[in-house]
């Protein structure tokens, strides 16, 4: 499957959901992996970086990769209206 293009999403920290677009993939091995243009992801960018400063390391692009089980393939429009019947 391309991943290439679609819209995806991940959990993060077990309770905040991060959307995003498939901007590349590649394969490491037996393994694809992504590399995704998230939208509107400010609390995850500002965790990782406290993190990163309190580690005093620098971030590693290989983290900007995830691993396609690691991420959700979905439809925006079918989730907006099963949400909206929720509300």
């Amino acid at each position: 499957m391309n991943f290439v293009g679609k819209p995806v999403y991940n959990i993060w920290r077990e309770r905040h959901i991060r959307f995003g677009v498939v901007m590349e993939e590649k394969l490491e091995g037996t393994w694809k992996y992504v590399r995704v243009d998230w939208k509107d992801d400010d609390a995850f960018e500002m965790d990782r970086e406290r993190v990163t400063m309190l580690r005093n390391i620098e971030v590693d692009s290989k983290y900007d990769w995830y691993r396609v089980d690691k991420i959700k393939v979905f439809d925006p429009l079918k989730m907006v209206l099963t949400i909206g019947k929720v509300l």
